[in-house]
């Protein structure tokens, strides 16, 4: 009885620890691999970590030390898709700059050179 009592236990904790794994492993991936995902795989992936949250949150007994790994895996989440996500944002607005800066200083050597031909 006492073994059986002691499987059950184990089972248990084995359960509440597996509940949160699969979100850990998915920012784990998102670590290793965001930072060469495109806007699309960001777009699923934002899916798939919305999916896994409802699920944890699904669970009502969860413990102080879960919650506490749980908020700390979103603030990992979020901090790695906002460094990946904002960096290619950035980029793409720094073209676009660059683009007008080029155009605004291209506009002011057609002028200096029409005043030269005057």
């Amino acid at each position: 009885m006492l073994l059986l009592g002691a499987s059950i236990f184990f089972l248990g904790a084995c359960e509440q620890k597996n509940r949160i794994d699969d979100l850990k492993d998915f920012i784990e991936k998102i670590k290793n691999e965001g930072s060469s995902y495109t806007e699309k795989q960001w777009e699923e992936a934002n899916e798939e970590f919305s999916k896994l949250l409802e699920k944890i949150e699904s669970y009502e007994d969860l413990t102080t030390e879960e919650l506490q790994e749980v908020a700390k895996l979103q603030g990992e989440y979020a901090a790695n898709a906002f460094k990946n996500q904002a960096g290619e944002a950035l980029e793409k607005a720094g073209a676009v700059i660059d683009g007008f800066l080029e155009g605004l200083s291209g506009d002011d050597k057609e002028d200096a050179e029409k005043e030269e031909e005057r």
